[in-house]
């Protein structure tokens, strides 16, 4: 099938009179949705081919979002960094094709008829980077892409897993909301870094991924972060953690125990 996008006018109809239809949304009223979409010029049907996954729909997002991500990544790998910031496709896909997915990713908030997270979550509300780790497609296809290792063969998606496997909606809007994080080396690094602490037998909290981007603020500032590869990013946030944490003396005792 083709991806659908839509249009410009649509997009801003929906975002500016989002209060009158809001009961539409609150109330997931599929009937009113394709009829309004129905109307000639609100969907454009783009040439991009796409076999759309069946998304995981269970219970504990905890579950669901790390499976989603890898299945809207893998199926939209294709997309253009340009493409993947429109929010005209994310937004046609969230009410569209994936529309089933983006109301079940929002059921709390439209049962509580909560109007600012319902419009975060369908439209970019929040400035153009960070709308993509808010809106609830958009940060799929874009935590998949950040994480997503070509040369781990055996598993390109074992970054992924180590992400999204607690706090994903935090993370990702915490994460990813610092410039030096859009360099895919760099938030490799990061979380080589964090993984190697874990394996060290260190709980990972929102606090190490807080830590690691401000120690890489500060390093910014005095060096050209961008010409690090991964394995250099790796070593330095991984020797800071260790003693910001105090655990290469933790380390030292247990190794002599």
């Amino acid at each position: 099938m083709k991806l659908q996008i839509i249009s410009e006018d649509t997009l801003q109809d929906l975002r500016v009179n989002y209060k009158a239809y809001s009961p539409y949304y609150h109330n997931i009223d599929d009937e009113w949705f394709n009829s309004y979409f129905a109307e000639e010029g609100r969907i454009i049907e783009t040439k991009i081919d796409v076999e759309l996954p069946e998304m995981n729909m269970d219970d504990s997002y905890a579950i669901s979002d790390k499976d989603n991500v890898k299945k809207v990544y893998t199926a939209l790998k294709h997309l253009t960094i340009v493409q993947a910031t429109q929010e005209r496709l994310w937004s046609g896909l969230a009410h569209l094709q994936m529309r089933d997915y983006s109301f079940y990713r929002l059921r709390e908030e439209l049962k509580k008829g909560n109007d600012n997270r319902i419009n975060t979550g369908l439209f970019f509300k929040n400035g153009n980077k960070r709308s993509l780790f808010v809106h609830v497609l958009a940060r799929l296809w874009w935590v998949g892409y950040m994480t997503y290792d070509e040369n781990n063969h055996e598993n390109p998606y074992w970054l992924t897993d180590f992400f999204c496997e607690s706090d994903f909606s935090a993370r990702s809007v915490l994460f990813f909301s610092s410039n030096f994080t859009a360099n895919r080396p760099i938030t490799v690094g990061i979380l080589k870094a964090l993984i190697r602490l874990k394996e060290s037998g260190v709980s990972i909290k929102r606090d190490h991924f807080v830590q690691a981007t401000k120690y890489l603020n500060v390093v910014g500032g005095a060096m050209v972060l961008d010409v690090l590869d991964a394995d250099e990013v790796e070593e330095m946030v991984f020797g800071y953690l260790m003693k910001y944490y105090h655990l290469e003396q933790c380390i030292m005792v247990d190794s002599q125990v």
